[in-house]
């Protein structure tokens, strides 16, 4: 915990709001937490910070697009000397505990987990109002949340941190439990959806809602098999009416029609500003990117066939997912990255409708046809899947036809027991079952230095 340790002796970075966006990536100070946290705007500000945290390159803006989705079946990397064959060693299964990937991610998402755990301590010394300060311990409990979900998913045990640690005793931390950091997970979201609001003001486009602190809460209960319980939230999402599937799923990715309808939360970016833009993900500079078996999976009459063909953008030599295409400035591109929309939520209700019981009818194939039919396929009934496994398996298929390259399939494979089987069939690699799991950076085993409360995976020491 080396990185994070020095956080805490070092100053909060501070940012400033914007016209059309209320986050700025911009650092314009740096001040002690201690002297820093006055005023409501004072936790405006810090929270606004915690979001920061998310759109850094060491998360969303471009390392979890290589340890999420490039490591699945639906991205093959046919670089082996950019980034040192880093890269192209996680999409193999060759990489190892030195990889910066994995150091870089470690460190960015206790970075944005710090700012969280130092926002919340400091807001009760704040006079303002209950309301707002409620709403901000939700958007830092929310992205701490999602900070705990991704840690969990990525290395199983890891440090739980709700406090501020000192760098004394952060020499005695340990890899706690999976399902301590789950119900950490869970209870934050829980608060995060009781305390945060519906809807904002435009001018406040991309805070976190009640709608997205329950679709998460839904997944998080989905990837544990609570099935009753996120079979209640996602349906308060759905019958929420705040979020509308678009007519058509390239709109969904328009850089001209960011955070839409669908979007629950999305990562914001703005092309052509510093520090607030990223590099294309999924960048190659290999003709195939795109796995060939993902294309061979869709219909012909599938919309959505086209967003996951490879192109090449305007300006660049690199070929790239339509999905996330967009028109550089100065080499950067600036779309949002979609953590969470309506079309996920209502694939995650059906599966969890079809787990709870199979039914000939009911909502688990509306919901199933509402994203077919926008994709331009027809209707199912259960004469096409008369039982619980074809339903769950047609579930499957069109996770990865929906939501490829938005960091699910990864998680997807593990989480259904199908990662070995079909990494087999569709990448033709036998895939070790210690790989389901990454490596802890080798820099943190030899900080911690102690097996028996800080051990690496099995199968990397």
């Amino acid at each position: 915990m080396k990185k994070y340790n020095c956080y805490l002796l070092l100053l909060i970075l501070i940012f400033t709001s914007c016209n059309k966006e209320f986050l700025d990536l911009n650092p314009v100070s740096t001040i002690a937490p201690g002297q820093f946290f006055k005023t409501a705007d004072d936790a405006i500000t810090a929270v606004n910070a915690c979001y920061a945290s998310l759109a850094q390159g060491s998360q969303y803006g471009a390392t979890f697009q290589v340890l999420m989705e490039a490591r699945a079946d639906n991205f093959t990397d046919q670089d082996p000397s950019s980034n040192s064959g880093q890269n192209y060693q996680i999409n193999r299964y060759s990489d190892n505990s030195g990889n910066t990937n994995f150091y870089n991610a470690w460190v960015g998402v206790y970075n944005g987990v710090f700012r969280c755990n130092t926002l919340l301590a400091a807001l009760d010394g704040i006079q303002m109002d209950e309301t707002l300060k409620n709403r901000i311990r939700g958007e830092a409990r929310f992205i701490r949340a999602l900070a705990y979900f991704n840690l969990v998913r990525l290395w199983g045990a890891v440090p739980l941190l709700t406090t501020a640690v000192d760098p004394v005793n952060a020499s005695n931390l340990k890899r706690d439990n999976v399902a301590a950091i789950y119900a950490q997970v869970e209870a934050d979201l829980v608060f995060a959806a009781a305390n945060l609001p519906a809807t904002y003001a435009s001018t406040e486009t991309g805070r976190v809602t009640s709608g997205a602190a329950k679709g998460l809460l839904g997944k998080v209960y989905l990837y544990q098999k609570k099935y009753a319980p996120a079979q209640t939230v996602l349906q308060d999402v759905v019958n929420s009416n705040v979020y509308t599937l678009l007519p058509k799923v390239a709109d969904v990715f328009s850089t001209t029609n960011k955070y839409n309808a669908e979007i629950l939360f999305a990562v914001r970016y703005a092309k052509g500003v510093a520090n607030q833009s990223h590099g294309f993900w999924y960048a190659n500079s290999q003709t195939i990117t795109v796995d060939t078996t993902l294309q061979k999976a869709y219909d012909d009459a599938d919309q959505r066939k086209p967003l996951s063909e490879s192109v090449k953008p305007a300006g660049n030599a690199n070929m790239m997912p339509r999905k996330f295409v967009d028109d550089p400035v100065n080499g950067q591109a600036g779309n949002d990255f979609p953590v969470l929309r309506l079309a996920d939520v209502l694939l995650m209700q059906a599966e969890v409708l079809n787990e709870l019981g199979y039914s000939t009818t009911g909502n688990a194939y509306t919901y199933l046809n509402m994203v077919r039919t926008r994709a331009g396929l027809s209707s199912l009934t259960a004469a096409d899947l008369p039982d619980q496994a074809s339903f769950r398996n047609e579930v499957y298929k069109q996770r990865r036809l929906e939501l490829p390259f938005e960091c699910d399939r990864w998680f997807d494979l593990i989480r259904t027991g199908r990662v070995v089987s079909e990494i087999l069939a569709n990448k033709k690699v036998n895939l070790p079952a210690f790989r389901l799991l990454y490596p802890i950076p080798q820099q943190e085993i030899d900080i911690m230095n102690n097996k028996a409360t800080f051990p690496q995976n099995p199968g990397y020491d």
